[in-house]
């Protein structure tokens, strides 16, 4: 209501009450029915396959989008491979008139197998190291979104894969065209890139755990570092310090490195399966094991068996126990021997043991170890005999002596024989825990004892691995290992074990340096 001056009073012509009876008769209020329907969503989360494609498309995108990085990946192996391959081509030209490279006479072949190893591991280091690390904001962003982890990380790994089989695949390519190593042999390639691949889950676990770009980068050394003394081949395995490392075997710390299980592969695979071996292998092995047997096995067995005839009556001295171990050494060896033989051919194995042994037990222990002598004997004639009669197949005629020579000097290098044969050792047998361990031609060793269930450790360079009671072939259970590795990382990866590891020592030392300063 406005008064006589024009002004707003606090009457209102209609009160509140007249307008919601108006309301009623003039306004009438339809029902509404609830709506059941799922709200539409512009972001619901695909699922993971298509999480996959998705990360893998934008990882590949941002590398392209750097020219150097690309440049630089791809141009990286073939230059450390010219650069390692011209260096360690050697041919002999002293006092040769008309010196010529051959494969055959390169000593450095097995220095290019190793750094070939090494190179793998470096440059799958570096092109994954920081990998995680720079990806932080990002999925920080995203990680309200709820994506998957392990596309994600499989993602990841699938370039970075991708980009070390380019890599590993050019450095083979370029490497051994110059060391003139055939191109057929891509099963170096497999080898390097299984190590590359390792190097690559190695590299994006402390790039997922460290927060500073120059700490990953200060860590690839002392990662490498391991991998070329751990390896066998800077210090042999049976030359490390004795309180990690044993006369025979492989101490456990070479076990875990990849470049161990890399280099022997190679090494055992150039040998055994080069086509020019892999003609007369079996002879070889027949020859090398019936060579060492009667050289430096039974040798090692008779001297044993006298001297349990010279100190029969020492065993009476508790105090004594050369005598009862050398009677154990004896037994536990012949009865090796007759699982070959036939356990027909010595009857007195309960009588090499301390009490019962006699000079009867000695006197046939002695013709048994005789009768062996004549056995390797003839192995040792019948394997030269088989593999002569295969030269001479070979060689009958002046193309295929041609031939023959040729296909020597292309396929088979001499230094990677004197190696995976311990030739250059002067211990060709040692005595550790109860055993006779081989040390001369590791290459052909297939005495893998029945009691040992698991011995893929015993020796470098071995042809076979023992496991599960079954045999395997070095070279694929060696990549087999090395991608075991591959998966143990990837769990470790994917549950961030090392980044706690890191983490809580960090707050560890926190907490530690608090209580210091209160």
């Amino acid at each position: 209501v406005v008064n006589e001056y024009g002004r707003f009073t606090r009457t209102r012509k209609i009160s509140p009450g007249q307008w919601y009876q108006y309301f009623k008769q003039k306004i009438k209020i339809h029902p509404i029915e609830q709506s059941k329907d799922a709200l539409p969503s512009s972001q619901r989360i695909p699922n993971w396959f298509k999480q996959l494609v998705v990360f893998s498309i934008r990882d590949v995108l941002a590398k392209l989008a750097n020219e150097q990085y690309i440049i630089i990946n791809l141009l990286l192996s073939p230059l450390l491979a010219l650069f390692l391959a011209y260096f360690v081509k050697y041919y002999d030209v002293v006092g040769v008139d008309n010196p010529s490279y051959t494969f055959y006479n390169n000593y450095n072949v097995p220095v290019y197998f190793f750094m070939s190893v090494v190179v793998a591991l470096f440059v799958g280091l570096i092109v994954s190291a920081e990998e995680i690390f720079k990806d932080r904001k990002i999925l920080k962003r995203e990680r309200y979104l709820h994506l998957s982890k392990s596309s994600y990380l499989v993602s990841k790994i699938f370039v970075l894969f991708t980009l070390s089989g380019i890599q590993t695949l050019t450095f083979i390519l370029m490497g051994n065209w110059i060391i003139e190593i055939p191109l057929t042999e891509l099963r170096y390639w497999l080898i390097l890139f299984s190590c590359s691949c390792f190097a690559n889950v190695l590299g994006l676990n402390i790039s997922s755990a460290f927060d500073s770009a120059v700490t990953i980068y200060i860590l690839i050394p002392i990662l490498i570092i391991p991998q070329l003394l751990l390896s066998g081949v800077v210090i042999s395995f049976d030359k490390f310090n004795p309180k990690v490392g044993t006369p025979s075997g492989i101490p456990w710390m070479g076990e875990v490195m990849a470049s161990r299980w890399a280099f022997e592969a190679l090494m055992v695979t150039q040998f055994r399966d080069n086509p020019f071996e892999r003609q007369f292998y079996k002879w070889d092995q027949q020859y090398a094991l019936a060579e060492y047997k009667r050289i430096y096995y039974l040798p090692a067995l008779e001297s044993k068996l006298a001297y349990c005839l010279n100190h029969r009556n020492k065993w009476r001295d508790a105090n004594d126990k050369a005598m009862a171990s050398s009677l154990a050494l004896l037994k536990a060896e012949i009865q090796n021997e007759l699982k070959i033989v036939g356990n027909e051919n010595f009857s007195e194995l309960d009588k090499l043991a301390a009490g019962k042994f006699d000079s009867t037990a000695y006197a046939k222990a002695s013709i048994f170890l005789q009768s062996l002598r004549t056995y390797y004997n003839f192995q040792v004639a019948q394997s030269l005999k088989n593999r002569e009669k295969m030269v001479i197949e070979l060689t009958n005629t002046p193309e295929k002596m041609a031939f023959f020579n040729s296909m020597r000097m292309r396929f088979q290098n001499k230094s990677v024989s004197d190696m995976v044969e311990n030739k250059n050792d002067p211990s060709r047998i040692v005595e550790w825990k109860g055993k006779l361990i081989q040390k001369i031609y590791p290459v052909y060793f297939s005495d893998h004892r029945p009691s040992n269930y698991v011995d893929f450790t015993g020796s470098f360079f071995i042809p076979t691995k023992h496991f599960m009671g079954k045999e395997f072939y070095t070279l694929y259970f060696n990549i087999a290992i090395i991608w075991t590795m591959i998966i143990l990382l990837y769990a470790a990866l994917y549950y961030d074990v090392l980044k706690k590891i890191v983490h809580g020592l960090e707050t560890r030392r926190k907490y530690r340096n608090r209580d210091k300063n209160s």
